[in-house]
Order: C-alpha cells, then structure tokens, then sequence
C-alpha cells in the first residue's frame, strides 16, 4: 500500500493510492492499516458506501468533530475541500483532488474540512469511515457553487439535491454562530 502524502494547500489532509492486488478471479485490496495511519488516536466507528451517477454533485458537508477516510472503489471523482477551521494555518484555503479508481483513490481528513466531490465517471461508488456516528453531533452544509468554491468544479450540468443546493453560502456559513461554536 502507498504511504499517505501530505496535500498541498490543507493541513492535516492527505492522499494515497491504494495497491490492489490483481489477478484472473478479480482483486484484493487493503484499504486501511492502522499503523499506516498519519496520525495516532483516531477510532473510526462506522463505514458508510455511497454510489452516484455521472454529474451527481454531493456536498460540501461537514459534521463536527469528525476524521473521514475516503476511498474511491470504482469511477472517477472531483473532490473539493475546504478548510473551515478558524484556528488552521489554512483557514478558508480550499482545494480539488481528482480521484480514480485506476490511480490517487484515497483522502484522509481531519475535523473542520468541509468536502464534496462530483462524478466524472458513468458512476462511482465511495467508501467512508467515519470517527463519528452519522447525525450525532452537528453538521453543516456550504453550498457548492459559493464563489470560493465555484472555480474548483469542472463546468457541466451538475445533479445537486435539493438539500445541498439549499446550503448557506460561505460568508452565510462562516458568520453563524452555531457553526462557529461547532468548529471551535
């Protein structure tokens, strides 16, 4: 398996590609080590897989508290993060990561990033684990297309939901107390 290299722009962010190993039955794949983890402490507690069609556009979502590790299975991605943590040496520097499933497939992150990701591919499918259980603490939502974020999607008809498409804008997010207790 790759080791995970710091992303440039976010700290505490990183990105590997995973090693499968192939042959004529199909492929085996070990997606996480926990002495391979970047940092010690984190206890992930639930695995969550999400699939989604091409142009299907999902976030930007954070939960408080929370350290993701998001594997790429299948397809190909535009994953869009920003730093929402007002202590960080890179508050509101945002960044994309193209993943695939032939290539970069795996980001770690910390708390107080927000992150979403389009499909690029006919579909994809994602595999998360979590170190919070889905809905116990708060979560938030940035929308999408805020202008801090807007030059980071590649141009087409994106699928957004109606909850995503109804999130604040940034400056909206940033300035609500109840996110900023959340992040603090």
């Amino acid at each position: 398996m790759g080791n995970f290299l710091p992303v440039s722009g976010l700290t505490q962010v990183w990105a590997r590609e995973t090693s499968r190993h192939i042959d004529e039955r199909g492929y085996f794949s070990e997606e996480f080590r926990l002495n391979e983890s970047p940092v010690s402490g984190v206890n992930f507690v639930q695995d969550s897989l999400s699939y989604s069609k091409k142009n299907v556009l999902r976030g930007m979502h954070i939960q408080a508290d929370q350290w993701q590790l998001v594997t790429l299975i299948t397809g190909k991605i535009v994953d869009v993060l920003i730093d929402l943590s007002p202590e960080s040496p890179t508050y509101k520097k945002s960044i994309s990561i193209e993943l695939s499933s032939e290539g970069l497939n795996q980001i770690f992150v910390r708390p107080g990033i927000a992150h979403g990701y389009g499909v690029i591919s006919e579909d994809a499918v994602i595999h998360y684990k979590s170190s919070v259980y889905y809905g116990e603490t708060p979560q938030f939502g940035l929308l999408w297309s805020s202008n801090e974020l807007a030059h980071l999607w590649p141009e087409r008809e994106w699928f957004v939901s109606s909850r995503d498409s109804n999130f604040p804008e940034f400056q909206e997010l940033i300035t609500d107390s109840l996110f900023t207790q959340a992040v603090n």
